[in-house]
Protein backbone atom coordinates (compact mmCIF):
# COMPACT_ATOMS: atom_id res chain seq x y z
CA UNK A 1 0.00 0.00 0.00
CA UNK A 2 1.46 3.37 -1.01
CA UNK A 3 1.59 6.35 1.33
CA UNK A 4 -0.57 9.36 0.57
CA UNK A 5 2.36 11.63 1.41
CA UNK A 6 3.11 14.30 -1.21
CA UNK A 7 6.71 13.07 -1.13
CA UNK A 8 5.61 9.68 -2.45
CA UNK A 9 7.02 9.30 -6.00
CA UNK A 10 3.85 7.40 -6.98
CA UNK A 11 1.98 10.69 -6.71
CA UNK A 12 3.88 11.83 -9.81
CA UNK A 13 2.33 9.14 -11.99
CA UNK A 14 0.55 10.41 -15.11
CA UNK A 15 -2.70 8.56 -15.74
CA UNK A 16 -4.49 8.57 -19.06
CA UNK A 17 -7.68 9.80 -17.39
CA UNK A 18 -5.84 12.99 -16.42
CA UNK A 19 -3.87 13.55 -19.65
CA UNK A 20 -5.67 14.12 -22.95
CA UNK A 21 -2.89 12.81 -25.19
CA UNK A 22 -2.05 9.66 -23.25
CA UNK A 23 -5.75 9.14 -22.57
CA UNK A 24 -6.32 9.20 -26.32
CA UNK A 25 -3.65 6.51 -26.77
CA UNK A 26 -5.19 4.33 -24.07
CA UNK A 27 -8.63 4.70 -25.63
CA UNK A 28 -7.31 3.69 -29.06
CA UNK A 29 -5.36 0.79 -27.60
CA UNK A 30 -8.55 -0.55 -26.04
CA UNK A 31 -8.15 -4.07 -24.71
CA UNK A 32 -5.03 -4.69 -26.80
CA UNK A 33 -2.10 -5.27 -24.36
CA UNK A 34 0.73 -2.73 -24.57
CA UNK A 35 3.22 -5.62 -24.34
CA UNK A 36 6.85 -4.62 -24.91
CA UNK A 37 6.94 -0.80 -25.02
CA UNK A 38 9.57 1.44 -26.64
CA UNK A 39 9.62 5.09 -25.57
CA UNK A 40 11.72 6.28 -28.50
CA UNK A 41 12.36 9.80 -27.16
CA UNK A 42 11.82 9.57 -23.45
CA UNK A 43 11.33 12.18 -20.75
CA UNK A 44 9.98 12.29 -17.22
CA UNK A 45 6.40 12.93 -18.35
CA UNK A 46 6.18 9.98 -20.72
CA UNK A 47 7.98 7.69 -18.23
CA UNK A 48 5.45 8.57 -15.53
CA UNK A 49 2.69 7.49 -17.90
CA UNK A 50 4.51 4.32 -18.95
CA UNK A 51 4.80 3.40 -15.27
CA UNK A 52 0.99 3.16 -15.13
CA UNK A 53 0.95 0.63 -17.98
CA UNK A 54 2.43 -2.02 -15.70
CA UNK A 55 -1.09 -2.43 -14.32
CA UNK A 56 -2.48 -5.86 -15.21
CA UNK A 57 -5.31 -4.30 -17.22
CA UNK A 58 -2.85 -2.45 -19.52
CA UNK A 59 -0.61 -5.44 -20.17
CA UNK A 60 2.84 -3.86 -20.41
CA UNK A 61 5.49 -6.52 -19.82
CA UNK A 62 8.65 -4.41 -20.29
CA UNK A 63 9.87 -1.04 -21.57
CA UNK A 64 12.90 0.52 -23.20
CA UNK A 65 13.37 4.29 -22.84
CA UNK A 66 15.69 6.14 -25.25
CA UNK A 67 17.30 9.56 -24.92
CA UNK A 68 20.22 11.27 -26.66
CA UNK A 69 20.96 13.45 -23.64
CA UNK A 70 23.05 12.13 -20.72
CA UNK A 71 21.47 14.48 -18.19
CA UNK A 72 18.01 13.29 -19.23
CA UNK A 73 19.15 9.66 -19.06
CA UNK A 74 20.21 10.13 -15.44
CA UNK A 75 16.95 11.87 -14.56
CA UNK A 76 14.81 9.20 -16.20
CA UNK A 77 16.83 6.40 -14.59
CA UNK A 78 16.38 7.95 -11.13
CA UNK A 79 12.66 8.35 -11.77
CA UNK A 80 12.29 4.74 -12.94
CA UNK A 81 13.94 3.61 -9.71
CA UNK A 82 11.78 5.92 -7.60
CA UNK A 83 8.62 4.63 -9.32
CA UNK A 84 9.82 1.07 -8.74
CA UNK A 85 9.69 0.06 -12.40
CA UNK A 86 13.42 -0.10 -13.16
CA UNK A 87 13.32 -3.89 -13.07
CA UNK A 88 10.82 -3.82 -15.95
CA UNK A 89 13.07 -2.08 -18.42
CA UNK A 90 16.15 -0.15 -19.48
CA UNK A 91 17.00 3.51 -19.96
CA UNK A 92 19.44 3.85 -22.87
CA UNK A 93 21.40 6.82 -24.19
CA UNK A 94 22.05 6.96 -27.89
CA UNK A 95 21.37 8.72 -31.18
CA UNK A 96 19.05 7.14 -33.74
CA UNK A 97 21.43 8.40 -36.43
CA UNK A 98 24.75 8.17 -34.59
CA UNK A 99 27.83 6.15 -35.48
CA UNK A 100 26.04 3.12 -34.02
CA UNK A 101 22.40 3.67 -35.04
CA UNK A 102 20.03 2.71 -32.25
CA UNK A 103 17.69 0.62 -34.37
CA UNK A 104 20.58 -1.67 -35.34
CA UNK A 105 21.79 -1.87 -31.73
CA UNK A 106 18.34 -2.71 -30.39
CA UNK A 107 17.78 -5.37 -33.03
CA UNK A 108 21.16 -6.96 -32.27
CA UNK A 109 20.78 -6.79 -28.49
CA UNK A 110 17.21 -8.12 -28.25
CA UNK A 111 15.62 -11.10 -29.92
CA UNK A 112 12.13 -9.64 -29.63
CA UNK A 113 10.75 -6.49 -31.22
CA UNK A 114 8.22 -4.13 -29.64
CA UNK A 115 4.44 -4.28 -29.48
CA UNK A 116 3.96 -0.56 -28.81
CA UNK A 117 6.22 2.35 -29.78
CA UNK A 118 5.71 5.87 -28.45
CA UNK A 119 7.30 8.80 -30.29
CA UNK A 120 6.44 11.58 -27.83
CA UNK A 121 7.45 14.89 -29.47
CA UNK A 122 10.45 13.02 -30.86
CA UNK A 123 10.25 14.37 -34.41
CA UNK A 124 10.29 17.97 -33.20
CA UNK A 125 13.23 17.37 -30.85
CA UNK A 126 15.38 15.65 -33.47
CA UNK A 127 16.79 18.87 -34.91
CA UNK A 128 18.92 19.26 -31.80
CA UNK A 129 20.56 15.84 -32.20
CA UNK A 130 20.17 14.57 -35.77
CA UNK A 131 18.96 17.36 -38.06
CA UNK A 132 17.80 16.63 -41.61
CA UNK A 133 17.00 13.00 -40.78
CA UNK A 134 13.38 13.43 -39.72
CA UNK A 135 12.01 11.77 -42.84
CA UNK A 136 13.87 8.57 -41.93
CA UNK A 137 12.62 8.29 -38.36
CA UNK A 138 9.30 6.53 -38.97
CA UNK A 139 10.88 3.74 -41.10
CA UNK A 140 13.47 3.18 -38.34
CA UNK A 141 10.76 2.79 -35.72
CA UNK A 142 8.70 0.52 -37.97
CA UNK A 143 11.66 -1.90 -38.19
CA UNK A 144 11.42 -2.37 -34.43
CA UNK A 145 7.66 -2.96 -34.37
CA UNK A 146 6.07 -6.39 -34.24
CA UNK A 147 3.37 -7.23 -36.83
CA UNK A 148 0.09 -6.02 -35.38
CA UNK A 149 1.98 -3.53 -33.19
CA UNK A 150 1.06 0.12 -32.77
CA UNK A 151 3.09 3.29 -33.32
CA UNK A 152 1.81 6.44 -31.59
CA UNK A 153 3.35 9.73 -32.75
CA UNK A 154 2.71 12.75 -30.52
CA UNK A 155 3.57 16.16 -31.90
CA UNK A 156 2.91 19.88 -31.85
CA UNK A 157 1.50 21.70 -34.85
CA UNK A 158 3.87 24.58 -35.76
CA UNK A 159 2.58 28.00 -34.82
CA UNK A 160 1.79 30.48 -37.59
CA UNK A 161 3.96 33.56 -38.08
CA UNK A 162 1.08 35.81 -37.02
CA UNK A 163 -2.36 35.38 -35.49
CA UNK A 164 -5.30 37.75 -35.04
CA UNK A 165 -5.94 39.57 -31.77
CA UNK A 166 -4.39 38.55 -28.49
CA UNK A 167 -3.15 35.27 -29.97
CA UNK A 168 -0.41 37.16 -31.80
CA UNK A 169 1.55 37.49 -28.55
CA UNK A 170 2.08 33.70 -28.67
CA UNK A 171 3.65 34.03 -32.14
CA UNK A 172 5.86 36.91 -31.04
CA UNK A 173 7.12 35.02 -27.99
CA UNK A 174 7.96 31.98 -30.11
CA UNK A 175 9.90 34.12 -32.60
CA UNK A 176 11.94 35.89 -29.93
CA UNK A 177 12.54 32.63 -28.03
CA UNK A 178 13.93 30.98 -31.16
CA UNK A 179 16.03 34.06 -31.93
CA UNK A 180 17.58 33.83 -28.45
CA UNK A 181 18.28 30.12 -28.88
CA UNK A 182 20.08 30.77 -32.17
CA UNK A 183 22.01 33.78 -30.84
CA UNK A 184 23.21 31.55 -28.02
CA UNK A 185 24.65 29.17 -30.61
CA UNK A 186 22.12 26.44 -29.84
CA UNK A 187 19.59 24.67 -32.06
CA UNK A 188 15.83 25.16 -31.97
CA UNK A 189 13.28 22.39 -32.00
CA UNK A 190 11.64 22.05 -35.39
CA UNK A 191 8.03 20.96 -35.14
CA UNK A 192 6.31 19.28 -38.09
CA UNK A 193 2.67 19.67 -39.18
CA UNK A 194 0.31 16.77 -38.66
CA UNK A 195 -0.13 16.52 -42.44
CA UNK A 196 3.62 15.94 -42.79
CA UNK A 197 3.51 13.07 -40.28
CA UNK A 198 0.52 11.48 -42.01
CA UNK A 199 2.26 11.81 -45.38
CA UNK A 200 5.39 10.10 -44.03
CA UNK A 201 3.36 7.16 -42.74
CA UNK A 202 1.59 6.77 -46.10
CA UNK A 203 4.73 7.35 -48.22
CA UNK A 204 6.68 4.59 -46.48
CA UNK A 205 3.73 2.19 -46.17
CA UNK A 206 4.96 -0.25 -48.83
CA UNK A 207 8.31 -0.59 -47.03
CA UNK A 208 7.16 -0.44 -43.41
CA UNK A 209 3.76 -2.10 -43.50
CA UNK A 210 2.34 0.77 -41.45
CA UNK A 211 -1.29 1.72 -41.92
CA UNK A 212 -2.61 5.04 -40.67
CA UNK A 213 -5.39 4.37 -38.17
CA UNK A 214 -6.43 7.70 -36.74
CA UNK A 215 -5.36 11.28 -36.13
CA UNK A 216 -6.57 13.16 -33.07
CA UNK A 217 -6.07 16.88 -32.41
CA UNK A 218 -6.09 18.70 -29.09
CA UNK A 219 -6.42 22.53 -29.14
CA UNK A 220 -4.00 24.39 -26.87
CA UNK A 221 -5.21 27.02 -24.41
CA UNK A 222 -2.28 29.19 -23.36
CA UNK A 223 -2.21 30.58 -19.82
CA UNK A 224 0.16 33.33 -18.74
CA UNK A 225 2.24 30.76 -16.86
CA UNK A 226 2.81 28.68 -19.99
CA UNK A 227 3.69 31.76 -22.06
CA UNK A 228 6.07 32.89 -19.32
CA UNK A 229 7.79 29.51 -19.35
CA UNK A 230 8.74 30.10 -23.01
CA UNK A 231 9.94 33.62 -22.22
CA UNK A 232 12.10 32.13 -19.48
CA UNK A 233 13.59 29.66 -21.97
CA UNK A 234 14.69 32.70 -23.96
CA UNK A 235 16.07 34.37 -20.82
CA UNK A 236 18.12 31.30 -20.03
CA UNK A 237 19.99 31.77 -23.31
CA UNK A 238 21.12 35.36 -22.66
CA UNK A 239 24.34 34.41 -20.79
CA UNK A 240 25.50 32.62 -23.94
CA UNK A 241 25.27 35.72 -26.17
CA UNK A 242 28.58 36.95 -27.54
CA UNK A 243 27.56 40.57 -26.92
CA UNK A 244 26.46 41.83 -23.50
CA UNK A 245 24.81 44.87 -25.09
CA UNK A 246 22.73 42.57 -27.31
CA UNK A 247 21.80 40.44 -24.30
CA UNK A 248 20.69 43.53 -22.38
CA UNK A 249 18.59 44.74 -25.30
CA UNK A 250 16.99 41.33 -25.70
CA UNK A 251 16.27 41.23 -21.97
CA UNK A 252 14.25 44.43 -22.39
CA UNK A 253 12.33 42.85 -25.27
CA UNK A 254 11.53 39.80 -23.15
CA UNK A 255 10.40 41.94 -20.22
CA UNK A 256 8.05 43.78 -22.56
CA UNK A 257 6.68 40.50 -23.94
CA UNK A 258 5.99 39.35 -20.38
CA UNK A 259 3.99 42.52 -19.73
CA UNK A 260 2.07 42.14 -22.99
CA UNK A 261 1.27 38.49 -22.33
CA UNK A 262 0.08 39.24 -18.80
CA UNK A 263 -2.21 41.97 -20.12
CA UNK A 264 -3.59 39.72 -22.89
CA UNK A 265 -4.35 36.81 -20.56
CA UNK A 266 -5.71 39.04 -17.80
CA UNK A 267 -8.16 40.70 -20.17
CA UNK A 268 -9.00 37.72 -22.38
CA UNK A 269 -8.28 34.73 -20.21
CA UNK A 270 -6.56 31.75 -21.76
CA UNK A 271 -5.61 32.21 -25.41
CA UNK A 272 -6.46 29.46 -27.88
CA UNK A 273 -3.86 28.89 -30.59
CA UNK A 274 -2.42 25.76 -32.17
CA UNK A 275 -2.88 22.13 -31.23
CA UNK A 276 -1.10 18.97 -30.18
CA UNK A 277 -1.81 15.77 -32.08
CA UNK A 278 -1.61 12.00 -31.85
CA UNK A 279 -1.11 10.08 -35.10
CA UNK A 280 -1.69 6.34 -34.73
CA UNK A 281 -0.47 3.65 -37.10
CA UNK A 282 -0.49 -0.14 -37.00
CA UNK A 283 1.93 -2.56 -38.64
CA UNK A 284 0.38 -5.12 -40.95
CA UNK A 285 0.53 -8.78 -39.97
CA UNK A 286 2.00 -9.50 -43.40
CA UNK A 287 5.75 -9.90 -43.82
CA UNK A 288 7.65 -6.78 -44.89
CA UNK A 289 11.27 -6.25 -45.79
CA UNK A 290 12.94 -4.08 -43.16
CA UNK A 291 16.02 -3.39 -45.20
Amino acid sequence: MFSSSSANPRNRLVFGKDDSLFGCIEEQQGEKPFGRVLDSGTGLHSLRWIATLADDSKGMVSFTAITADEKMRRSVQREAEALEISELGNVIIGNWFGSEPLDEKLLSDHEEKYDTILADYLIGAMDGFSPYEQDQMIPKLAKLLNPGGRLYIVGLEPLPDTAPGDANIICKVRQVRDACILLAGHRCYREYPVEWIERQVKTHADKTGLELIRTSKFPILHRHATILSQINVARSKLPFFSSQDLANSMRDVLDDLERQSLKATTEGGRIRLGFDYVVSAEKSNESFCDG
